[in-house]
């Protein structure tokens, strides 16, 4: 079986075991949520120019620790009901590279959507917290994994307001890393940058990303991102990023919530 074929396998049946979750379960709903906002990223990975992205939420979460929550571009669900542990599936959206602002690095071929399929898993340590999740592309865009460890610790202010403090490190495979930092013969005669091939698998960046929630009334909350991640190795000293952006990659955005 193919390593996408699997993934997807793997994706469908731990669905199923949400889908699938005892009548008690669906009981125990605490708390549903949706709402929205907006954020700043870069136009593509590597760019020095920022665009407005949407943010969109929604959640469901059971006092017995399952949930299932989208938050920007990327959806989870916890299968597990363990205060310590969380378990489930993750789907991650990357939206194409094209009408970006640079004129040279447009001129390359077109890098289709792609959509990251795995699975992650969290483990609590009081206020402390450990974190890993591995996804693949099953939409053909960029063909490549991606494997990301952090961790990082809740702060509590309040009962109604809190900050996360989450540091990170993205490792890439080689068709990810060719997909979006190689360029070959003919993309260098589109664009004029410098041919760059000797493109491998490795650590793709590190990062920092702070996240405050404030719940000063009980429909309404209020959370805010602030994120920064470093480019490494063989991404950072490619001409899409050495020569047309940055390796230095931040993101904000804020969204408002209304708990039912």
């Amino acid at each position: 079986m193919s390593r996408k074929l699997l993934i997807i396998f793997l994706v469908f049946f731990m669905t199923g075991l949400a889908w699938n979750l005892p009548a008690a379960s669906r009981a125990a709903e605490t708390d549903v949520a949706i709402g929205g906002g907006v954020g700043a990223a870069p136009d593509y990975e590597g760019s020095d120019e920022y665009e407005a992205v949407p943010l969109p939420f929604a959640s469901v979460r059971w006092d017995n620790g399952r949930f299932v929550e989208l938050a920007g571009n990327t959806l989870r669900a916890n299968l597990l009901a363990h205060n310590i542990l969380s378990l489930g599936p993750i789907l991650q959206y990357i939206p194409e590279r094209d009408d970006v602002d640079s004129d040279a690095v447009d001129a390359m071929e077109k890098v289709d959507t792609s959509v990251m399929v795995g699975a992650f898993a969290r483990v609590k340590f009081d206020s402390w917290y450990a974190r890993l999740h591995a996804i693949q592309d099953v939409a053909d865009g960029n063909d490549g994994f991606l494997v990301q460890v952090g961790g990082g610790y809740n702060w509590f202010y309040s009962d109604t307001f809190r900050m996360i403090f989450d540091v990170f490190s993205t490792y890439a495979s080689e068709d990810y890393m060719e997909t979006y930092f190689e360029v070959d013969a003919l993309d260098s005669a589109r664009s004029g940058l410098r041919q760059y091939t000797d493109v491998d698998a490795g650590i793709k960046d590190v990062g920092l990303a702070i996240t405050a929630n404030c719940r000063p009334y009980e429909n309404w909350s209020f959370r805010s991102i602030v994120s920064y991640k470093r480019l490494l190795g063989d991404a950072e000293d490619s001409p899409v990023v050495d020569d047309e952006g940055d390796a230095s990659q931040f993101s904000a955005g804020v969204m408002v919530v209304y708990h039912f």
